[in-house]
């Protein structure tokens, strides 16, 4: 049986071993010829589709920036590696249509492939980090400790710490991708501007063939460079495939399986590619060159253009699981709303009901956590925390006017109720809040303010270690109102816009994953 797979193997390897003769002619032949009209053709139509395809798909997801799929995935590192992925992809292509530089192959090796895996990697870190963060945010709320302002004469922001951490988040995945750029572009053009062989071997400026540079291997000594990163791509890529498994992700085909797979891929390719260059080169000074060629691994090699043809594979898959998918995402989850939209259980009021039921939020939550959004549902956690605030001090202050003593409101112990609301949100007994009412225009009474300026530095502050996407308008409107004239009912505006986030994001997984149990 073995002998039988061998034999059918050999069957598509032809694994004849190539005379010196065969070599040089090898060497000499590139594929900007007659000989390879045909394939030509094809690379040609392929690079006007892939072209049209990215750009068409780059604008849309662009246009969908707002959207909170593509907010989950970070817009701005996304939307700058498919820019990435399509110019490198032009100038993988173009080589198979025209003469080029051999210096546009170094840019795209040296350059565009690092930057490339290096938001690649940076994305794949996002994901690892702001996962475990989501799960600490809901952790350290509540064990948060409140600063009395009436025992301190100012107001500490609370949870600090979680802001500090986020911004060496945001601090740790810059570095990891500026850093390694600059010095790659740094070493590249050091190479060219000291080592007169490589300007020689690889010219800027000179039109050639780049299939007989590949197969001769010329300006090696500049490619030393994609070697290196590419030995700790594979090492980072190893390791964050290992850390992405232990990530919990509500989506089967969202960010963790975009990240997982590609790093799957690009290892794969990476293995490919190192064997194919080993048994194929056929000129090199960084390693020995195999002196018994078979001609099954130089057709490979001039088949995928020196390898180029797996990694821009690699790249068009990228592509598709960073560009094209969440925007089909976003249009699949539209129609889906739309289909279902008669539906009762899907109307915003039937998810105010499930916002009062704290079992329910605390399933909310755990789904927040894998979408890293978990901020929303602390903050109707927290909203709700304050209406019972108010609620509470109401019933002291009847009770103080009742009794005709204003002790009963100035001596109570709002910190201590506060803290046994946010220690018990999860076992909330207190009812739903449609129990309570109030009059959003009333003052803040000075006994509870604290803590309303406290929830501002939590979720409504730019620098907040859990902000909020609110709109600007409801941004400025708080501030002020804060800061001037602080109503009870000022983050009414911005519980509106969490709510409505919260129902066209992570219900329809919630309704998904519990539908059958709810009727």
């Amino acid at each position: 049986m073995v002998k039988n797979l061998f034999n059918n193997l050999c069957l598509f390897f032809n694994s004849t071993i190539v005379s010196k003769e065969e070599l040089d002619e090898y060497a000499r032949t590139g594929f900007l010829t007659d000989t390879f009209i045909v394939e030509r053709s094809i690379y040609l139509f392929l690079f006007f589709f892939i072209s049209i395809i990215t750009v068409t798909f780059l604008i849309i997801f662009y246009k969908l920036r707002n959207s909170y799929i593509i907010h989950q995935r970070n817009f701005g590192l996304t939307f700058t590696e498919g820019i990435f992925i399509s110019i490198d992809l032009f100038i993988i292509f173009l080589p198979q249509l025209t003469e080029v530089p051999c210096f546009l192959t170094v840019i795209s090796a040296n350059i565009l492939n690092t930057i490339i895996n290096l938001i690649f990697l940076t994305r794949s870190l996002r994901v690892i980090l702001f996962y475990h963060y989501n799960i600490f945010k809901v952790t350290s709320i509540s064990k948060k400790k409140y600063n009395n302002p009436r025992k301190e004469n100012i107001i500490h922001e609370p949870n600090n710490y979680l802001h500090l951490l986020s911004k060496k988040i945001k601090i740790v995945t810059a570095l990891f991708i500026i850093i390694p750029s600059l010095i790659a572009i740094a070493v590249t053009f050091l190479i060219y501007l000291i080592d007169s062989e490589v300007r020689k071997d690889c010219p800027i400026w000179k039109l050639e063939d780049t299939m007989i540079s590949f197969k001769n291997n010329k300006g090696e000594k500049v490619y030393i460079v994609v070697i290196i990163f590419g030995f700790f791509f594979m090492t980072f890529n190893f390791i964050f495939a290992i850390l992405l498994i232990n990530v919990k992700d509500v989506n089967k085909y969202g960010v963790k399986f975009e990240c997982l797979s590609v790093s799957i891929m690009t290892l794969a390719f990476n293995i490919i590619n190192i064997i194919l260059q080993k048994n194929a080169t056929i000129k090199s000074t960084y390693f020995d060159i195999n002196e018994n060629i078979r001609r099954g691994f130089l057709d490979i090699y001039e088949k995928t253009k020196g390898g180029k043809m797996f990694f821009s594979f690699n790249l068009m898959y990228m592509f598709f699981t960073s560009i094209i998918l969440p925007v089909i995402h976003y249009y699949r989850n539209k129609l889906s709303k739309n289909i279902y939209f008669q539906d009762p259980m899907n109307s915003l009021q039937y998810f105010y009901k499930l916002l009062n039921t704290p079992s329910l939020v605390s399933e909310l939550r755990e789904i927040a956590i894998k979408e890293f959004s978990v901020e929303n549902v602390l903050f109707w956690e927290n909203y709700q925390i304050l209406q019972k605030m108010v609620n509470k001090y109401y019933i002291e202050y009847n009770k103080a006017k009742e009794f005709r003593d204003e002790r009963i409101v100035t001596q109570y112990d709002f910190e201590n109720y506060y803290f046994q609301q946010l220690q018990g949100n999860n076992n909330n007994s207190d009812g739903s809040m449609d129990n309570y009412s109030y009059d959003p225009n009333m003052p803040i009474p000075d006994e509870i303010l604290p803590y309303f300026t406290s929830f501002y530095y939590m979720f409504i502050d730019y620098n907040s270690p859990d902000v909020v996407n609110i709109s600007g308008t409801s941004e400025r409107q708080i501030y002020n109102e804060i800061c001037f004239n602080p109503t009870i009912g000022v983050y009414d505006s911005a519980k509106n816009e969490v709510v409505e986030m919260m129902y066209n994001s992570i219900y329809p997984i919630f309704l998904k994953n519990n539908k059958q149990s709810l009727y």
